[in-house]
């Protein structure tokens, strides 16, 4: 064996020295300014999204006050209009009407015998009280058909041409124009009289 053979592993054994740690390199600037935009970049777009999604949120919010305010005020409307057109075909019934009895005054017949339908036939005394211009018309037509005994005509300036009262003891029957127009317009969901 040689001597070399013989030599133990410690004394094989060299001390190496040690090379001190290699210093971590330069970053380059250009990546280190491309990694810095990049993070700035990500940083801005999610405060953007954030800042977007509120901005969304409060617009949606007033976009539906809108429409629910728009849907109220179109109600509203829907009721203002029906009114007018309510008041407005009130006005032209009641100007065709006035314009009907004053073509056709004899129609006063017809309103009053439908009131002296109504009134009992046990009732003495009663009075029937008519415009002076349509007593005029109804006279006549009386005289034929009822007893005078049972009925009285009696002219009254309140009454409007058209109408007709008949007062009873059991209870008048007003037919007059005013009453008659007041049933219509209320079916109609209005409280008009017919002066106004």
């Amino acid at each position: 064996m040689s001597r070399e053979d013989d030599t133990t592993a410690f004394e094989r054994w060299e001390v190496v020295e040690l090379a001190p740690p290699a210093a971590s390199p330069e970053p380059d600037p250009q990546i280190e300014l491309a990694r810095l935009r990049e993070q700035v970049r990500a940083e801005a777009y999610a405060e953007g999204l954030a800042a977007g999604r509120a901005e969304g949120e409060q617009s949606c919010a007033r976009m539906k006050q809108l429409v629910e305010s728009f849907g109220d005020a179109l109600e509203n409307l829907d009721f203002r209009l029906a009114d007018m057109v309510l008041e407005l075909a009130l006005d032209i019934a009641r100007q065709v009407v006035a314009g009907e009895l004053a073509a056709h005054p004899e129609r006063i017949l017809e309103v009053v015998n439908l009131a002296l339908k109504q009134m009992v036939e046990s009732t003495r005394e009663a009075r029937l009280l008519l415009n002076p211009d349509d007593a005029a018309l109804v006279r006549p037509y009386l005289e034929q058909v009822l007893d005078k005994a049972r009925l009285r005509v009696v002219e009254d300036l309140r009454i409007v041409r058209g109408g007709c009262l008949i007062e009873t003891p059991h209870g008048d029957i007003d037919a007059t124009l005013p009453a008659r127009w007041r049933q219509v317009v209320q079916v109609l969901g209005s409280n008009r009289d017919w002066l106004d």
